[in-house]
């Protein structure tokens, strides 16, 4: 017969079983929902990955490279796995880098930390990407500066490309539309301020560490 101390630790062991039990069970179904819905177009209810639309970059990058033509840059095309900007637009005033962001639906921002999806009657939050882009740019410029470039100007800007996207973002605010964005390529003075960028070999340079 088992005396009541040993009875005791017995059960406790059991319970102790029963709730890593129940821990790792919640881990592994969260992370699993979490790939299953990650990035998704068609975002289910419980899906908290805002909503985006297909090809949006894709079809923003096109017309882009039109207008970056046009001006007499030139437009590189990023590697995903190396930079979180879609393109870098060099010229002689240096380098403007495009954060392209395709969610569509209704989107609220400002300076918040983050800012709002609505659609479909679903409300879901993101980073703002006026931030995001800011903390991408620094680290464009930390590895730029290893080249021994001359100073020029690095600039981020936010595009959001989805067709089907409203904003509702303060004006002060500098977040474009592909329209609005491609209208600043074209006109835009800072893109005029002549730096004395060796284009050559900055674009050389990128497209080792970025494309």
């Amino acid at each position: 017969m088992m005396d009541t101390r040993m009875i005791v630790t017995l059960v406790i062991a059991i319970v102790l079983c029963v709730v890593v039990g129940i821990v790792y069970f919640r881990m592994v179904t969260s992370e699993r929902s979490g790939k299953k819905h990650a990035g998704s177009v068609d975002a289910a209810p419980d899906d908290q990955s805002p909503a985006r639309e297909k090809g949006a970059n894709a079809a923003f990058l096109r017309k882009l490279r039109t207008a970056v033509a046009r001006r007499g840059l030139t437009m590189l095309q990023t590697d995903p796995a190396k930079s979180p900007f879609a393109a870098l637009i060099v010229g002689p005033h240096g380098i403007t880098a495009v954060y392209a962001v395709d969610y569509d639906g209704t989107i609220y921002g400002g300076d918040e930390k983050e800012w709002v999806q609505m659609k479909d009657g679903l409300r879901r939050t993101f980073e703002n990407p006026l931030h995001t882009a800011e903390t991408a740019r620094r680290a464009l410029r930390e590895t730029v500066n290893q080249g021994n470039f001359r100073p020029f100007m690095i600039d981020a800007r936010v595009v959001m490309t989805a067709q089907k996207a409203e904003l509702a973002i303060p004006r002060s605010i500098h977040c474009y539309t592909p329209k609005t964005f491609n209208t600043y390529v074209m006109d835009s003075s800072d893109l005029a301020n002549d730096r004395k960028v060796d284009e050559e070999k900055l674009g050389a340079f990128l497209r080792e560490h970025f494309c």
